[in-house]
């Protein structure tokens, strides 16, 4: 978010001085030129933040720093893997090509630095846009309460002349404007009508919105407040080409300003009240300046145009390094670095967080490096190669994968286990790989019983991979955990795209069963015997050689796994045991009542589950189901 603030900031200030350029060689002096001019910035200004985030660019190629580096090319072959953006969720973190190295987890200073400036910012914005919103509610509040009188609306709440609304304006004078002259009163009239069919209040609300947003920016501030006088000055001059005088004009303003002081408050409203806060410079410009002269139309609208262009230009340009005659981006090359110690790979987190996106060849190549510059320009040319927009400086979807690791640790880490990240729960994996639902609903399941736990149901309008109407229900509170490509959850919507029914060796009323889901998802499901003390059980693939079905096992053996799946090779209760694992383990809840069940990516290909059970009586039981993953 800091960066979308800066890069906007940065942005702004060139904005600014593009549009002085503007109105100095178009020699624009008119107060409404002016004021049309620098609303073209403002609200230029207020989309800085999301045409930065979601609007389109334009290369600006430059010159390379100079260095005796070598070209680094993107190393081919890597296969790229499909990522779901989530849709309107605000994002913005350091590009990804910033450094190389991983950012994953930056030091706790950074962090705690980070943190604390953008408490700071949300405070502000927070300050400023209660005042905002207070200052509309009141003048909707005395719009509500106006009496007319005499064709005028009036309000006791007000001190002087204001005019209030968005789209549709309305002039409040106080109760005591009868007292005023004929002519003083058509002056304020022509004044604050001025304000109505400019839509000043409009303009200064957007003004104060946009200071609420950058209020850390000098720019915001100074446009409100300059935007805030060039409409008086305006109305001003709209009240003078009518024929009132200049010096009983002044006498006007002072007399208003007068009854203000001696009212001894000002409404606090959002609205373009006649005294203003700029009266003594108004009343120079009024006694000193002559008529002011009309500017052409066609003058105007070359000027509110190249403003524009040039808004639009400062907003969109990117720029990017320029490429060499071989195509590739010249990049400084990376220094030695230092080697690694035998076992890095044990503590390194990084293929941890992008297990999802690393190939096989991939990972067998990261656990080969040996110094750090190497893996750093491996991490640089891995997500190199997956930048949707190579010719921008911004790797939107390293920023929008990280973004997810991020939120993921943060909201779904285990509170009872401080070795397993967020992004490694069920929802955390879940999230990493669609993003986040555009519903969430809690509720329970098997209320009632000793298993009784709190489900979340996640849904989705609709996702590349399922379709539409997308509703998956995880259960957080299960004590026992699936693999770590698999979860505690299970897809409700769409509809499985084929159900596998198991076979079993006793008569039971429940067997094991498999459903296929698109996009290659498995929800896997064999109940637990009422008599079993311990059940083993394996999956098999279609090469019979686990480590190949998904990534290698060296992954599944630092999560204290026997092969990538959690079903590969597992066991529950004791072989020796002469408890019913259902009564040992009554304590604890199951995704499924009295039994195991898991949602799994899968490759595609045939697969048999089985499941062996030791009952208490001595005998045994086996059940098995085999299924396609098309």
């Amino acid at each position: 978010m800091e960066r979308v603030l800066v890069e906007s900031a940065i942005r702004a200030v060139l904005l600014a001085i593009a549009a002085a350029a503007v109105l100095r060689v178009l020699r624009i002096t008119t107060a409404s030129g002016r004021h049309a001019t620098w609303t073209v910035v403002l609200l230029a200004m207020l989309t800085l933040p999301m045409w930065t985030l979601w609007g389109p660019k334009a290369a600006l190629p430059v010159l390379p720093t100079r260095s005796g580096g070598s070209v680094a090319v993107p190393s081919a072959g890597v296969e790229h893997v499909p990522f779901v953006a989530p849709a309107g969720e605000s994002q913005s973190v350091t590009p990804g090509d910033v450094s190389p190295a991983h950012v994953a987890t930056p030091p706790a200073s950074n962090m705690s630095w980070r943190t604390i400036a953008l408490a700071i910012y949300g405070l502000g914005v927070i300050i400023l846009l209660g005042r905002l919103i207070v200052g509309t509610v009141r003048a909707q509040r005395i719009i509500r309460r106006a009496e007319l009188h005499a064709g005028q609306l009036t309000s006791r709440q007000c001190s002087a002349p204001v005019t209030v609304g968005w789209f549709h304006p309305v002039v409040m004078l106080p109760d005591d404007w009868n007292r005023w002259s004929p002519a003083q009163l058509d002056a304020v009239l022509l004044h604050e009508r001025e304000h109505a069919r400019r839509r000043d209040p409009l303009i200064q609300w957007v003004a104060l919105f946009n200071r609420a947003v950058f209020w850390f920016h000098p720019l915001a501030w100074w446009l409100e407040r300059r935007l805030a006088a060039l409409a008086e000055d305006a109305c001003d001059a709209a009240v003078l080409a009518r024929g009132h005088q200049p010096a009983e004009y002044c006498e006007y303003l002072l007399s208003l300003a007068r009854t203000v002081t001696g009212a001894g408050v000002r409404v606090d409203i959002v609205g373009a009240a006649m005294p203003s806060a700029f009266l003594p410079q108004r009343i120079r410009r009024i006694l000193k300046a002559g008529p002011e002269s009309r500017i052409t139309g066609r003058r105007l609208a070359w000027a509110l145009l190249t403003c524009a262009g040039v808004s639009v230009a400062v907003t969109a340009a990117t720029l990017v390094p320029a490429q060499s005659r071989a195509g590739t981006t010249v990049t400084p090359p990376a220094a030695g670095g230092q080697n690694l110690p035998d076992y890095w790979f044990d503590d390194d987190e990084w293929h941890l967080e992008t297990a999802p996106l690393l190939t096989a060849d991939e990972l067998r190549a990261y656990m080969r490096l040996k110094t750090s510059a190497r893996r750093d320009s491996f991490i640089a040319d891995f997500w190199r190669s997956r930048d949707p927009t190579p010719k921008t400086p911004a790797n939107e979807f390293r920023r929008e994968f990280e973004r997810r690791i991020r939120f993921a640790k943060e909201r779904f880490a285990e509170p009872d286990s401080a070795a397993t990240f967020g992004y490694q729960t069920d929802r955390g994996r879940w999230y990493v790989s669609v993003g986040p639902p555009d519903e969430m609903r809690e509720f329970a399941s098997n209320r009632g019983t000793e298993q009784e736990s709190r489900v979340e149901e996640w849904r989705y309008k609709a996702l590349d991979e399922f379709g539409g109407d997308v509703a998956v229900k995880f259960d957080p509170s299960a004590d026992f955990s699936c693999s770590w490509r698999g979860g505690k959850y299970r897809i409700e919507s769409p509809a499985a795209v084929q159900r596998f029914e198991g076979v079993s060796s006793v008569q039971a009323a429940r067997r094991p069963f498999a459903l296929t889901y698109p996009n290659h998802y498995v929800y896997l499901s064999f109940p637990i015997d009422k008599e079993a003390t311990a059940i083993k059980w394996q999956l098999r693939g279609p090469s019979h050689d686990t480590a190949d079905l998904l990534v290698i096992q060296h992954i599944a053996e630092l999560l204290g796994e026997r092969g990538p799946f959690g079903y590969v090779q597992g066991e529950l209760g004791e072989s020796k045991g002469r408890e019913p694992i259902l009564t040992h383990l009554a304590r604890y809840r199951f995704f499924e009542s009295e039994g195991f069940a898991c949602t799994e990516p899968m490759l595609p290909g045939e697969y048999t589950l089985s499941i062996d059970s030791t009952l208490r009586t001595g005998g045994t039981r086996a059940d098995s189901v085999t299924f396609v993953v098309k």
